[in-house]
């Protein structure tokens, strides 16, 4: 029986011990995902008390460098804290590992850690036990501080060991003599933390580094506490500003105040407590597609995670704007190997930030602004003839986060944004011009930036530009064709908030004289774009879950479209959008349809896309992974993986899969070759297509080997051995959590079986080629 852990966590394995307690990975119950729950223990009730006094209090700190506490409790003489879990490697080990660090890295750790110190001191809370060991480094390289609020308490508790010495070194004299502490105390941690990254220890030893940046280090770590910085906020300004006059180069003083004032603001923006989250999903999404061995898997793993992103996208990319690149695509793995990499990144972060809009958005006036955005995205493919897919992904994602800064500062600088729509009114200045008086910087600079933080391509972020000409000039390469298509479709889209019919004629024949160099900028062009961006906004609105109703934007556009075709057959031309093909009836079909899951269908629908794409030219991975996808899905399996050999190692073992926390599951799931009397063996010696419905049966417990239990803590599984040649080559594995979760029909265990024949062929034919 799993062990259950304040009534609603089941654990999943021990991820490490201290000689204050246990780390463990666990499930949590109620929200279906993974957590690290730390139980510190045993303790005395005084002890756990103040425990739980201080991680309550830690449980309010909502920062993008700080792991919190979300839940907590007592049992038994132990504490339990449950965090978020983050994959990652603590500073220590890194230092272990790499050695001294280059002094940009160093800061750049170290603005973050004090970033979070300001915060927290501003909420007056002190960590009191800042050490390498307490700053854990992500796998995208975001530091997060651990144990905050109650590092100190357990200093106080834990004996003489390794732990102890290193903590007596970076703590503060005044928190060792237990003679007071400050929020100075937590300088003095830093200034040590600082110190052992460029020296790669925390010996005496002497580090290379210049005079000012020494300077620094030993006002921090001075022994009197008033001589140290004042704040967490002062040190980091000096740092910053350290490195600044370091990387001084050519750039004028303007584009430094502008460099200055965005690292300010998106400071701002990462402290609030929900951007830290969408940032997190959007940057791993753009390291694995930047990442030197693209992995179709790895991206299908991170989009996969996520039920209503992957319904979303994969609803998008069979809509009339995807079709004629690929026909219906039932799986997130054919989407990535039909469209490619850059493209499903797109979409996803599309959908990922539009999601995130759609539920900030509390006015009518901003849900707007996100609708005309994602119109002008549809315009701005209309506006050129795109000839691939990746082109008509990047015209629609940067069209719409054009306005990104605008955007976001409206949820994260509202004040501010009033006080630049009210210039804007009361001057009747430019929105650029206001938002440079209040901000500092302009929407589309912020936006900008934010895209870079990111980890957006150059190709986006070139995209993405606000052109300031009154005359806009030709163009023959790809991103400035892209650029003008983008600035032209939200400059048409901005029409629908002027009300007046002679302020839209005055905005028409702007626009027309603008861009009329470079493209097609009549009136039986910008009638076509524009009610043809209407029609398919209906349709594409539905993927986005974006309410179109009560919208006073989309009646303008109603009106601004009526008039541009009124204009256009006074012309004697025709300006009707072009009647919907089978491929845009598919599309509405596929968009009209239920989210839930037909098993058996789903499984033909994917056997179909298989068998189609071995018919040309595929990779033997898209195979695989689209076979296992299908599994995955259709059934709703909790972890699908498939096995191979390994000859050199005499083992079976996992390769790849989707599921809960898969990526540390991989590793634990192999097992030897050679014959043992388990169920794993029996399947690959026979040949048997395997349903174990409770591994706790009495007839079967003892035939269930002992790595199953510890690499996953399933009790259904299902096995489909892949036999070539009389050889089995390798299994597919698929589970469920509850015992006799199950059913599967005789209809669909024969679609199963076909799609592993299909994978066993894939591998055959590649084997041959």
């Amino acid at each position: 029986m799993a062990i259950k852990l304040l009534g609603r966590y089941d654990v999943v394995n021990e991820l490490g011990r201290s000689s204050l307690g246990v780390m463990y990975l666990a499930t949590d119950t109620r929200m279906s995902r993974q957590v690290a729950i730390k139980k510190i223990g045993p303790v005395s009730m005084s002890q756990s008390e103040e425990l739980l006094r201080e991680a309550r209090a830690a449980s309010t700190l909502h920062h993008q460098a700080i792991v919190p506490v979300y839940d907590l409790g007592a049992s038994e003489g132990a504490v339990y804290l449950v965090y978020t879990l983050l994959a990652g490697e603590p500073l220590n080990k890194v230092l272990q590992r790499s050695g001294a660090m280059a002094v940009a890295d160093a800061i750049n750790i170290v603005s973050e850690v004090l970033d979070a110190l300001a915060y927290a001191h501003g909420q007056g809370i002190l960590h009191l036990d800042i050490k390498p060991s307490n700053v854990l480094i992500s796998s995208s390289g975001q530091p997060y501080v651990l144990e905050f609020g109650i590092a100190h308490c357990m200093s106080k508790m834990r004996k003489a060991s390794a732990a102890a010495s290193e903590a007596s070194v970076f703590m503060a004299p005044e928190v060792v003599a237990r003679a007071g502490s400050e929020l100075r105390s937590d300088i003095f941690s830093v200034g040590m933390l600082l110190y052992g990254m460029l020296s790669g220890s925390t010996s005496d030893g002497k580090i290379k580094i210049d005079d000012k940046l020494l300077n620094i280090i030993k006002k921090s770590t001075d022994k009197n506490p008033a001589n140290r910085y004042s704040s967490a906020l002062d040190m980091r300004q000096v740092l910053m500003g350290y490195m600044e006059s370091a990387n001084a180069g050519p750039a004028s003083s303007n584009e430094a105040d502008v460099s200055s004032t965005l690292k300010f603001l998106l400071r701002r923006i990462k402290s609030k407590s929900d951007f830290p989250a969408i940032s997190g999903v959007i940057n791993e999404i753009n390291k694995t597609v930047a990442s030197d061995t693209e992995d179709s898997g790895k991206l299908a793993q991170i989009i996969l995670q996520d039920f209503s992103l992957t319904n979303k996208l994969l609803k998008l990319v069979n809509t009339a704007s995807y079709s004629q690149f690929g026909g219906k695509i039932s799986t997130v793995s054919k989407a990535v190997s039909i469209l490619g990499f850059e493209t499903v990144r797109n979409i996803a972060t599309t959908l990922v930030v539009m999601d995130f809009l759609q539920n900030k958005s509390q006015s009518q006036e901003i849900k707007d602004v996100v609708t005309s955005s994602f119109l002008s995205s549809i315009v701005a493919v209309k506006l050129a003839a795109w000839k691939s897919v990746q082109e008509v992904e990047e015209a629609m994602i940067c069209s719409m986060f054009f306005n990104l800064g605008k955007l976001l500062a409206n949820f994260y600088f509202f004040d501010e944004s009033e006080e630049i729509a009210r210039l804007v009114e009361s001057r009747h200045v430019s929105e650029d011009k206001a938002s440079i008086e209040v901000l500092g910087i302009s929407y589309n600079e912020l936006g900008l930036g934010i895209a870079r933080s990111w980890n957006f391509p150059e190709s986006l972020i070139a995209g993405m530009q606000k052109i300031n000409d009154d005359k806009v000039i030709d163009t023959e390469d790809n991103f400035g064709r892209l650029n003008v298509a983008v600035n032209m479709a939200n400059d048409l889209c901005s029409i629908a908030n002027v009300s007046d019919a002679k302020g839209k004629e005055k905005a028409l024949s702007r626009i027309k004289a603008r861009y009329s160099i470079v493209t097609d900028a009549s009136d039986e062009k910008i009638a076509m774009v524009l009610s043809h961006g209407m029609k398919e906004l209906s349709q594409r609105a539905k993927v986005f879950e974006i309410d179109t109703g009560n919208s006073a934007m989309l009646e303008n556009m109603k009106l601004l479209v009526a008039h541009t075709a009124e204009v256009a057959g006074n012309n004697g031309k025709t300006a009707a959008a072009p009647a919907a093909s089978s491929e845009e009836a598919t599309a509405r079909n596929w968009n009209e349809a239920e989210d839930g899951v037909d098993a058996e269908a789903f499984l033909k629908d994917g056997l179909q896309d298989v068998i189609n794409t071995m018919s040309g030219e595929y990779k033997l991975n898209d195979i695989l992974q689209m076979v296992l996808e299908t599994i995955y899905r259709g059934v709703g399996f909790r972890h699908v993986l498939i096995l191979s050999r390994d000859n050199k190692r005499n083992l079976m073992v996992a390769r790849f899969g989707f599921g809960e926390n898969i990526v540390s599951i991989l590793p634990e799931f192999h097992f030897p070759l050679s014959f043992e009397a388990d169920v794993f063996h029996l399947t690959l010696e026979k040949g048997l297509d395997v349903v174990i419905e409770d591994v706790g049966a009495e007839n079967i417990a003892s035939k269930i080997p002992a790595w199953h239990g510890k690499a996953v803590d399933s009790r259904y599984f299902l096995l489909l051995p892949m036999v070539l040649n009389k050889l089995a080559i390798g299994m597919i594995y698929a589970d469920m959590q509850e015992a006799r979760k199950l059913k599967i029909t005789p209809a669909q265990m024969a679609l199963l079986r076909n799609l592993r024949d299909q994978a066993v062929l894939a591998i055959k034919q590649k084997s041959q080629g």
